[in-house]
């Protein structure tokens, strides 16, 4: 089940890059470990009722006892331009277990998003405060499309399930996005020119932008790592 579950999320994850070609930018990130999506913190609450925590083993690893992030679905790095990118093609956004994958992506406007439930169960997904995306029910191995034709944040949930929960964030200057691995590295393929690299977790910039030259015929590793932990830049990290 969890091999199954891992193919289904590289999919999806592939669908989202959509680049051809091996990465000519390449970086990691550090400070996952200090950021917990809000699906978890919520879980925690004595009031909530909806899980049960237990006393962790010793025996486990400490690193696997920390209730955070995982990288390679919840933190979405986009690399933007000074101009508009125009439309992308459809994305897939897998449905499944309870979450959608990614958890937060950045799109450019009327950039499809194709969700596809893999759950033997129905789902009925909705756009919060937005009835361009109404709840409707989504029987198994079906699929529903939407897009924004307009910039902004739109959180996506679930009637029938509250652990469901995606952030799209509309940024007409998204050239492209990727997701980090579990060790933090990532890569992208973009057309020789500067970007701007940004980080997003739960529907909000994480970290510093940091600025890249991309070139054509060589590949830039960026010389520190981006810091997801940090307040982005005009916050006051207090």
């Amino acid at each position: 089940m969890r091999v199954a579950l891992g193919v289904l999320v590289s999919i999806a994850l592939l669908s989202v890059a959509g680049h051809a070609g091996a990465p000519n930018v390449k970086g990691k990130i550090t400070g996952q470990d200090k950021l917990v999506p809000d699906v978890y913190a919520e879980a925690a609450k004595p009031e909530s009722r909806r899980w049960t925590w237990r006393e962790p083993s010793p025996s486990v690893a400490a690193q696997f006892r920390t209730l955070a992030a995982n990288p390679s679905r919840d933190l979405c790095i986009a690399a933007t331009t000074s101009g508009n990118a125009g439309p992308q093609e459809a994305i897939r956004m897998t449905v499944t277990g309870g979450r959608v994958f990614p958890t937060t992506i950045v799109v450019s406007p009327g950039t499809p998003l194709a969700f596809k439930n893999f759950d033997p169960f129905k789902h009925r997904l909705y756009v919060v405060g937005n009835p361009s995306f109404k709840a409707e029910d989504m029987a198994p191995n079906q699929v529903r499309s939407w897009s924004s034709s307009g910039p902004g944040k739109y959180e996506i949930r679930d009637e029938l399930f509250p652990s469901v929960r995606t952030y799209v964030i509309v940024d007409p200057q998204v050239v492209q996005v990727a997701y980090p691995g579990r060790d933090g590295a990532f890569g992208l393929s973009l057309p020789a020119g500067e970007y701007v690299l940004k980080a997003f977790f739960a529907g909000k910039q994480v970290g510093k932008p940091t600025q890249v030259n991309a070139k054509e015929k060589s590949t830039v590793e960026l010389k520190d790592p981006l810091n997801v932990a940090a307040a982005p830049e005009g916050t006051d990290s207090k």
